[in-house]
């Protein structure tokens, strides 16, 4: 069931100029009724409510590559919201990369502190085993704490 508005009420009710209602009707969007005047002519006909609803939300949801008045149809309101959550966006996901930058970066110090660690377990562990090589051999021989201590300090000065 068709809702009547007259011309002027609908483009007051829906914000939308009387020109553009005329244009949809004289186009055949929308279905337009006149009590004593053919409803071409009337400058105030009755428009169908549902029909300039459908019409509205067609518009606003169609787009027109090549239309240029499609940019008309978005509210500035929204448009400025827009704008603005992508600015919002945008720095976010600079602060993300920046805090990813950071990570990486002390990735790579954490990682070369490790391989400094490794290399002096490494070392260590062989200074042990050369350690425990020198106590097998002073056990075989008879020899004098000085002796072992020179051999050991000598040793690790070599090496």
């Amino acid at each position: 069931m068709a809702i009547w508005l007259s011309l002027s009420l609908a483009a007051k009710k829906y914000g939308i100029s009387e020109e553009q209602i005329h244009e949809w009707i004289r186009l055949g969007y929308l279905r337009c009724s006149s009590l004593d005047k053919d409803p071409y002519e009337d400058p105030d006909p009755m428009v169908d409510a549902e029909e300039l609803e459908k019409s509205l939300e067609f518009n606003a949801t169609k787009s027109y590559p090549d239309d240029d008045a499609t940019v008309e149809r978005v509210p500035k309101e929204h448009l400025d919201w827009l704008y603005k959550e992508n600015a919002r966006l945008t720095k976010a996901c600079d602060d993300l990369l920046e805090e990813n930058y950071k990570r990486a970066q002390r990735e790579e110090k954490l990682q070369a502190g490790f391989e400094k660690m490794a290399d002096l377990t490494h070392r260590i562990l062989s200074l042990n085993e050369k350690i425990l090589n020198n106590n097998k051999t002073i056990k075989g021989k008879k020899v004098s704490a000085w002796s072992f201590l020179c051999r050991l300090f000598r040793q690790n000065h070599d090496s």
